[in-house]
């Protein structure tokens, strides 16, 4: 090999040594030091469970405390119904609740960093609030991260504002995240604050009002057909009632076919009918309640059929006792959906 072809070959390997220890030098000075790298470890600490790295780039606490208020201006106020006085008082409220509920959520988000899971209902640390309850009304619990849409970067202000596209499967639509980075003293770049929380709470709460909308409607019409169909069953009642007597055979008869034939079916076809549409997590109280009213009714019109025949008192008082307890829960019922429509406004 002549000497040029060895010089030449020397070069090379200079400039390559000196492109890695380049490419090293930037990595490590540069790159590490920007907030595109900090949201990567940010990532990363998720999908390897490293609380250790995600509080290095997150700052849990001031994320916390700085979102706090907007959720609860944006999440929990608009979603209460209720006079404006009513409104402050549930604001002074969640202030008193600040913090022990922020202790409780810092908990649940660490365990989601550590575990890929958040706490289940009633799995809170003794504090005075149990996260899930939180979780569930904030919605956080059901995002999937999309992507990353844009970085935007003040380095004389040492800021930055990163567009974090998540989507909400409650509400089956995509949300952008303001996520607010800061440069800190060691160069690093952290998480701090997350800008529209409060936007976020309004999307949030709006679809949920929709969705009570719906639901009231469909229930509403639901009921008001089978009201009706049972206040014609009631008017048949008494006037077969008034043309006999129970002592009569032929008028027994007659009304345990009603019962079995309209009353019982129609019932059970309300309970169909309402366990077929959607029902939104604020109205699941109500939802169930219905469900068991139905049953009621089909258990003490099938019970009072039963007593035309068998004529046994013990088979009377059971039908009455559920048709009693039919209609203590159906006061409760008009209770709970006049709360539902509310919230639907």
């Amino acid at each position: 090999m002549s000497k040029m072809m060895k010089f030449k070959l020397i070069v090379v390997l200079l400039l390559v040594i000196a492109m890695l220890f380049g490419g090293a030098w930037w990595y490590f000075h540069i790159h590490t030091k920007t907030p595109e790298y900090a949201l990567q470890q940010v990532e990363t600490s998720l999908t390897k469970h490293d609380l250790d790295r995600f509080h290095r780039y997150v700052d849990l606490d001031a994320l916390l405390d700085a979102s706090y208020d907007d959720f609860m201006a944006g999440l929990v106020l608009s979603d209460t119904a209720g006079s404006e006085e009513e409104k402050a008082a549930i604001g002074d409220f969640t202030q008193m609740l600040k913090a022990p509920l922020l202790t409780s959520f810092k908990s649940a988000v660490e365990q989601y960093v550590t575990t890929g899971a958040w706490p289940g209902a009633g799995s809170g640390s003794g504090t005075a609030l149990d996260a899930s309850q939180f979780l569930e009304k904030s919605g956080l619990a059901e995002l999937e991260y999309r992507g990353l849409d844009g970085l935007t970067k003040d380095e004389d202000k040492g800021r930055a504002t990163a567009e974090i596209r998540v989507f909400q499967q409650e509400v089956d639509d995509e949300f952008v995240f303001d996520v607010e980075l800061t440069k800190q003293d060691d160069g690093d770049w952290r998480v701090t604050r997350v800008a529209n929380v409060k936007d976020f709470a309004s999307f949030l709460a709006q679809s949920r009002q929709a969705k009570l909308r719906a639901y009231a409607d469909a229930a509403n019409a639901i009921i008001a057909k089978h009201n009706e169909t049972m206040m014609k069953a009631q008017e048949d009642f008494t006037t077969t009632l008034a043309a006999g007597s129970l002592g009569n055979q032929q008028t027994r008869e007659a009304l345990k076919t009603l019962m079995q034939d309209t009353v019982v079916p129609d019932w059970q076809q309300r309970k169909e009918e309402l366990s077929a549409i959607e029902v939104p997590a604020a109205a699941q109280s109500l939802q169930k309640l219905r469900l068991k009213i139905c049953d009621l009714h089909i258990a003490y019109a099938q019970g009072y059929a039963d007593w035309m025949t068998d004529k046994k008192a013990a088979t009377l008082r059971d039908a009455e006792r559920q048709l009693t307890q039919a209609r203590t829960l159906e006061q409760e019922e008009k209770f709970l959906s006049r709360r539902v429509g509310d919230r639907a406004q």
